[in-house]
């Protein structure tokens, strides 16, 4: 009986991921992406069917189908890390290099051609012997792949953390930047991977009571597609927006930063970034002059009024290189782009608030006023910087000294 309920939930969860991945190929925008996702949901669905009738009699009656699950495999790591490659990236493109990901999948298929070339009659005769084809199922191969996919979602995750730190660079509002359900989907799937690696050694070690339980673990494969199928209909707008990072103007003599720059974030408790720049060609004293007129132009034109100011936007009205702007935002002011702006906003809310011509003002057009685009936004990063929240800071204000 459970195992006939397990046979069904992986199969409607194969029927869910075919029309997932139906949706996401006729998306038109971020079609790259989508497209890759579309093909991995394709092959976990595919595998789920494979997964609910792994059993001696179904394969010896399919026999061509056996060994499929050795090689699926394979193209689930590096397909988790192309979607998040190309979703973090500001030019989301197939490339040459993008290939040496298939490699693993090609070793694979190599590997298993002989079996694959074999007639039915010689498949039959190797699955007849039971014991031995069990023993296989949990050979070198098998455990090559377990390693292969924690590998490539830890990858994964050094992507987002590093699109999480870009963004702080070039953006002064992450409400639409952020990519918060794309790391929640990765680590959804990362702890699938653990768990199926302890179950995998379990049944390999021959753990009395896995066997019963083997197969279960996959249900948390069915949970990521059900997941990220509840996201795609329930917020279209993650799978139809590629993250727009401002492009920055290539200068004579002048290394062109964004994301490829080396950013090396020091002292995250003090919201101080130390970013590495190498061949900027900005010597200290333009630095200065530059941070005078950034600085001027902040406190006359209040630029950072602009709920979804970014870095180039900014530099483009106040004058400066991007790539210099940066640089002095980071180093001599100690902050990234998205702290330094903020900043600015929270002083102006300050303002606003003690302001009685603004008394009658909610917390939300308080925000909107200072810049920010979203009461969540404004009461997070006022209370950062201030240790207060805005009602609290009004009390303490009116609290005489």
């Amino acid at each position: 009986m459970a195992l006939v309920a397990l046979q069904v939930v992986l199969v409607a969860g194969a029927v869910q991921g075919l029309c997932l991945a139906t949706l996401l190929f006729t998306r038109r925008q971020n079609k790259l992406a989508n497209s890759i996702l579309g093909v991995l949901i394709l092959l976990l669905s595919f595998q789920s069917v494979l997964v609910a009738y792994d059993t001696r009699d179904f394969f010896m009656t399919f026999p061509h189908l056996s060994k499929v699950s050795w090689l699926l495999p394979s193209l689930f790591g590096p397909l988790i890390y192309l979607f998040t490659a190309k979703l973090t990236s500001v030019k989301p493109a197939w490339n040459k290099k993008d290939f040496l990901h298939l490699v693993p999948f090609i070793l694979c298929l190599l590997y298993l051609l002989p079996y694959f070339l074999q007639p039915a009659a010689a498949k039959i005769a190797y699955l007849d012997n039971f014991d031995k084809a069990s023993e296989d199922d949990f050979g070198v191969l098998n455990q090559l792949l377990n390693f292969l996919h924690l590998g490539y979602t830890c990858a994964a995750l050094v992507l987002i953390r590093k699109h999480e730190q870009n963004i702080l660079q070039s953006f002064s509002e992450l409400r639409k930047v952020r990519l918060h359900w794309l790391k929640q989907f990765v680590q959804l799937i990362f702890c699938v991977i653990l768990i199926g690696v302890f179950v995998f050694y379990a049944r390999k070690w021959n753990v009395p009571w896995v066997t019963e339980v083997y197969h279960f673990h996959y249900l948390g494969v069915i949970l990521c597609i059900y997941w990220i199928g509840y996201k795609a209909l329930s917020q279209p707008a993650i799978f139809n927006n590629t993250v727009s990072f401002p492009q920055t103007r290539e200068e004579p003599g002048a290394e062109i930063t964004g994301l490829d720059e080396t950013v090396e974030e020091a002292q995250t408790g003090e919201d101080t970034v130390a970013v590495k720049y190498q061949k900027s060609g900005l010597k200290d004293d333009a630095a200065e002059e530059y941070l005078d007129q950034l600085l001027v132009f902040m406190q006359e034109q209040k630029p950072y009024l602009q709920n979804e100011l970014s870095i180039q936007e900014l530099a483009e009205v106040v004058g400066i290189p991007k790539h210099h702007l940066s640089r002095v935002v980071n180093e001599r002011l100690g902050k990234n782009f998205y702290d330094f702006i903020n900043a600015y906003r929270v002083e102006e809310a300050k303002r606003l608030l003690l302001n009685p011509a603004f008394s009658h003002y909610t917390t939300l057009a308080i925000a909107l006023e200072a810049g920010f685009s979203s009461k969540a936004t404004f009461n997070a990063v006022f209370k950062k910087q201030t240790g207060l929240t805005p009602t609290a800071y009004v009390s303490k204000a009116k609290i005489p000294v």
